[in-house]
């Protein structure tokens, strides 16, 4: 028996108590091929509910429990026929619904299958799931539809990680992203570095087997070259991959500066809402505030941060350090100051402290309340002295704010491919196996180059189809393969 630890949905804690979050799953009941049955909609109220069914009994357990107003589910495949739910046992009506057969191999699962269209009521869901637990099919595991659509080839491991990422995905480009890799673009750019690795290993141990010297020369070039198109090949498939973290928090863009220059009217201006409480008192935001937007399609979590200042207040003091944090862990920083006023000394020293310690980030000086006189008669903006880009704005009549969002949707198109016609969306799994990889292919070529026995190049090249093999599904052991599924929603 091979057990896993799955996390358990939050509804189902109570339940099992005593395992706590996790509860251990038999990994072998994902490799039944039974009937499984469970709602693919959110569970709650809601116009419709669609209860998907999957097996050998499928299309038997619709027909036993549907009563159609004209052809029957199956006689007329992957069409929606009205009708009405009932209890084959008493034959009471449950609900008017709809239901479509799709018989095996042409379905989600290559196997037979079928969904009841019903109203999104607790009780009809609950009555109609009982019937078909009764009539003899089981509740589906986390993401258990996906996996036997992988187990029968509709699609491969990359291509069902895609499937969840894109049920997750809260932007327009990770949308695209995780699209794409549904429809296989990356896995037939695995294929085909997977081709390229089979051929030099065969090279490699062709000439271990039969070692000629008289072809040893020609064999030698013929294969270096072979490792040059390979490296390349590979390092373009990593530099494609964007890493879905990047999704699901947002590019982290931090307003910062001094107290009471703007920060929290700039935060409300670009998030389109009064998030932040905006006084002319210093010291009024305490503590950060988020909030979400997206340019372009791109994802940025916005952060209102309190104003950096050497203050004896405990509250704000503690908010200020938060601030720090956050600073160093940004991948923008939107620095404001007065433009009326230019750097001061303070924002100089802050600027320093943010040049020294956040080499990461990206920085535009942002020189807000542009609307309003200069302090002194004589004062001219000053020239920066530092290498990062300066906008004027006014929060008050919106000057300036426009061309600070075309500039931040060219920074974010920076750290987020803009190529999106080739971009790939990589979870943490994929993005690691990636990097494997990239690493047992350098290792293979530097043995190579060094003429190094040809028995070290072989093992970093059987290596690196193993971690190929780990991407797109085909070589991996039941309770992997379990375990990524288990993070799908249950009726996926």
């Amino acid at each position: 028996m091979i057990l896993c630890l799955f996390p358990l949905p939050e509804g189902d804690k109570e339940k099992f108590g005593e395992y706590n979050d996790f509860i251990m799953i038999d990994a072998r009941i994902y490799f039944r091929e039974d009937t499984i049955a469970a709602p693919s909609t959110p569970s709650g109220r809601g116009a419709i509910a669609v209860i998907r069914i999957s097996g050998p009994e499928a299309v038997s357990l619709c027909q036993r429990m549907f009563h159609a107003r004209g052809s029957k589910p199956g006689e007329a495949p992957r069409r929606m026929v009205y009708g009405a739910i009932i209890d084959p046992r008493d034959g009471d009506i449950v609900d008017d619904a709809l239901c479509a057969a799709f018989p095996g191999p042409h379905s989600y699962t290559g196997e037979d299958m079928a969904e009841f269209h019903c109203h999104g009521s607790e009780a009809v869901l609950r009555k109609t799931l009982e019937i078909l637990f009764r009539e003899g099919a089981r509740p589906a595991e986390p993401g258990e539809f996906t996996f036997r659509a992988v187990r029968n080839g509709k699609m491969d491991l990359t291509q069902a990680e895609a499937v969840g990422s894109l049920i997750e995905s809260r932007s327009q480009l990770a949308r695209t992203l995780s699209l794409r890799m549904l429809e296989g673009a990356f896995s037939r750019d695995l294929a085909a570095l997977k081709e390229e690795l089979i051929s030099a290993l065969v090279e490699v141990e062709t000439q271990l087997e039969f070692p000629d010297e008289a072809m040893e020369e020609r064999l030698g070039s013929e294969l270096q070259a072979k490792m040059d198109d390979l490296l390349r090949h590979s390092q373009a498939l990593q530099k494609r991959a964007v890493r879905e973290r990047r999704f699901e928090q947002g590019i982290v863009t931090v307003i910062a500066g001094r107290p009471n220059v703007g920060k929290s009217s700039l935060f409300n201006r670009l998030l389109g809402r009064e998030r932040a409480i905006v006084t002319p008192h210093p010291g009024t935001t305490r503590d950060s505030i988020e909030g979400t937007i997206e340019l372009a399609g791109r994802p940025i979590t916005l952060i209102d941060t309190a104003g950096l200042r050497e203050t004896q207040e405990e509250i704000e003091s503690i908010g200020i350090r938060r601030s720090e944090e956050l600073l160093s862990a940004s991948h923008i920083v939107l620095f404001v100051f007065e433009a009326g006023e230019g750097l001061t000394p303070d924002d100089r020293v802050l600027l320093d402290r943010l040049r020294s310690h956040s080499n990461q980030s990206r920085i535009i000086l942002t020189a807000n309340k542009s609307d309003l006189p200069p302090i002194h008669s004589d004062f001219s903006f000053p020239a920066m002295d530092y290498p990062w880009p300066v906008i004027k704005i006014s929060t008050v009549n919106e000057e300036g704010v426009h061309s600070l969002i075309s500039l931040l949707e060219k920074e974010v198109a920076d750290l987020i491919p803009a190529e999106t016609d080739s971009a790939y969306l990589v979870n943490a799994r994929q993005e690691r196996v990636l990097v494997r990889l990239m690493e047992r292919l350098q290792n293979a070529a530097q043995f190579i180059r060094e003429q190094s026995p040809l028995e070290l190049p072989a093992e970093d090249l059987r290596s690196a189809l193993h971690d190929i093999a780990e991407l797109d599904g085909s070589g991996m052991a039941p309770d992997i393969m379990t375990t990524i599924f288990s993070r799908f929603c249950i009726g996926k």
